[in-house]
């Protein structure tokens, strides 16, 4: 019996770990507050991309120069409406391209929202070096000749680049190097980047192409569910590298020679870089920390050519910026050759239950149009997939229930000698052909589909927002309905442990009900534990996702009607 206690508490520990850290233990770093004058890396910056690669002729091609200091932080707005731009409108994005330095430093999501309020901000993910938040990529050239910077003024031959449209800019450096840049953006959220340069001088240079996002702060929520910042596919894969890891000032180069990206994820967007699926390139990402704030890199340089004089040297390059939906991102890899960038969408150790499930889910939402109703069907589902073996386990719970008279005669008789006790008890159990642990047995089954759910709803983006009725206006959120302010009647916002919304109550409650129908633990300690887990499970799931809430509640339901009709059954058959 010692065993089997310390075996409970084991598996109750395991469940705390698994499904409490985020609540109890989130270790997420504070957001960085930017200060009023930062450093901020300008094409040159040795931060940037510092002798990634080698040309042609196996020279090295030059580091980058000289930071640039950014005044006082501006508003946003102010920053954009006072410089000469090239508009982004778009099916899927909005913003604009400024022609001084010609970044992409002003993007949002029109298909999104800050908040369920569809009249909310819509997304904002791209921002100016001038303003807060700096985030953006760029792209250029490396190598022989003046090279345009950020302080370059490009002309365009349009003010507007919608769906299926290219704008072409130009910069002549004056002294025979011509480079033009043809931007083009689809229906969704990648833009393909054509670069090129005309030699017009007497002699042959050498040049390289590169790309680079660069972001202030925002080092994410730090949960271990979750994979966010820095990330790479190259010759070994897919490659996590959290914001953590790069204390140092860089994290390494990596030489890809076939097909691969590089970017920066969050949970929700991506923003990335996608070289030439056919031509080799070097990545590389690092961290700096410039006047208390902390910037990330991420880049990628080409290897480097040879331009003879009068001819016209050209590399094409993609660059995405946008949500990570999942058809989306499968679209762009299985139909435009970008190797893994499905792999964007961190599926976890469990994908292989993981991926079934999200497709489930929109399975039964293609029919439903409400991702609530198809978590309920989606788990009527999952429970007769699991039927037959719960079906036995049941049938052993009902026999357990029956032993109950025998086991207190037991306890009557040996109740001072557990050595003979746990003999005679276990002797039973044999005799009666019950599974003594099969009262915690449905639990176990249900904890990587329960596990695997919660990732689903967690990391794709397709729950966010997603209402399903009544109060429920985003299944990918805590319940609202909070029970400790008396459901907003008392002008309080509880936080913590404190914020209990009535659906976890509700799930605690089924719970209870559920363990009821189960033999009752012969261990006093047993009985306490599992009396407790009701109450555990209810604070642990109230910062959870309401539709993680509505699976467990309706999994628990139906587990009840389930576990009622086959003990009756077994009580009947004993009869």
């Amino acid at each position: 019996m010692e065993d089997n206690r310390n075996f409970i508490l084991a598996i109750v520990l395991t469940m705390i770990i698994l499904f409490g850290w985020e609540y109890f233990f989130n270790t997420s770093p504070p957001n960085q507050e930017l200060t009023a004058i930062e450093q901020v890396s300008a094409p040159g910056q040795t931060t940037g991309i510092p002798n990634m690669s080698s040309t042609s002729n196996g020279g090295t091609i030059p580091g980058m120069a000289a930071p640039v200091v950014k005044e006082v932080a501006a508003d946003r707005s102010s920053v954009i409406d006072r410089r000469q731009n090239v508009i982004i409108n778009s099916e899927r994005l909005s913003g604009s391209i400024s022609l001084k330095g010609l970044r992409f430093d002003d993007l949002s999501l029109t298909d999104y929202h800050e908040t369920v309020d569809p009249t909310s901000d819509i997304v904002t993910l791209l921002n100016p070096s001038d303003a807060f938040g700096t985030y953006f990529a760029d792209f250029g050239w490396i190598g022989d000749g003046k090279k345009p910077d950020v302080d370059s003024l490009w002309s365009a031959n349009k003010s507007l680049l919608g769906t299926d449209d290219a704008v072409i800019f130009t910069w002549d450096n004056g002294e025979g190097l011509i480079f033009s840049r043809e931007v083009s953006l689809d229906q969704n959220y990648m833009f393909s980047v054509n670069q090129r340069v005309k030699n017009n001088t007497l002699a042959t240079i050498s040049m390289a192409t590169y790309g680079r996002i660069y972001r202030e702060g925002g080092e994410g929520q730090g949960l271990f569910i979750l994979h966010e910042g820095p990330l790479r596919v190259g010759n070994e894969g897919k490659e996590e590298i959290t914001f953590e890891d790069l204390e140092d000032d860089t994290y390494g180069a990596d030489e890809v020679t076939d097909g691969g990206w590089v970017g920066i994820t969050d949970k929700e967007w991506l923003v990335a870089l996608i070289p030439n699926q056919s031509e080799n390139f070097t990545t590389n990402i690092s961290r700096t920390t410039q006047n208390n704030g902390v910037q990330f890199h991420v880049n990628f340089a080409t290897g480097g050519i040879s331009v003879a004089p009068g001819a016209t040297a050209e590399r094409t390059s993609r660059f995405f910026a946008g949500a990570k939906e999942v058809e989306l991102l499968e679209y762009y890899t299985e139909i435009k050759g970008v190797r893994m960038f499905d792999y964007a969408i961190d599926w976890g150790w469990f994908h292989f239950i993981t991926k079934p499930i999200y497709i489930g889910l929109h399975f039964f939402y293609g029919i439903v149009g409400n991702f609530g109703i198809a978590i309920l069907l989606l788990t009527m589902v999952i429970k007769g997939l699991l039927f037959p073996m719960a079906n036995k386990q049941y049938e052993s719970m009902g026999r357990m229930k029956k032993l109950q008279p025998k086991m207190l005669k037991l306890k009557e008789k040996y109740g001072d000698d557990k050595t003979k006790m746990q003999q005679e008890t276990m002797a039973l159990y044999k005799e009666e052909k019950v599974n003594p642990l099969a009262s915690c047995l449905p639990i176990f089954i249900q904890i990587p589909i329960f596990f695997s759910l919660y990732k689903v709803l967690y990391v794709t983006i397709d729950m966010r927002h997603a209402p399903f009725f009544g109060w429920i206006k985003d299944l990918s959120a805590p319940d609202p309905m909070l029970v400790t302010n008396l459901f907003g009647l008392i002008p309080w916002e509880p936080t913590g442990f404190l914020a209990i919304g009535i659906l976890p109550i509700f799930m605690g409650v089924t719970m209870y009900i559920q363990q009821k129908l189960n033999p009752p633990m012969t261990d006093p300690i047993q009985q306490k534990v599992f009396a407790l887990m009701p109450i555990m499970f209810t604070f642990i799931l109230a910062g959870f996702s309401v539709g993680l809430v509505i699976y467990w509640t309706w999994n628990n339901i139906l587990t009840i009607c389930q576990q009622w009709y086959i003990m009756r059954r077994v009580a009947a058959k004993e009869d």
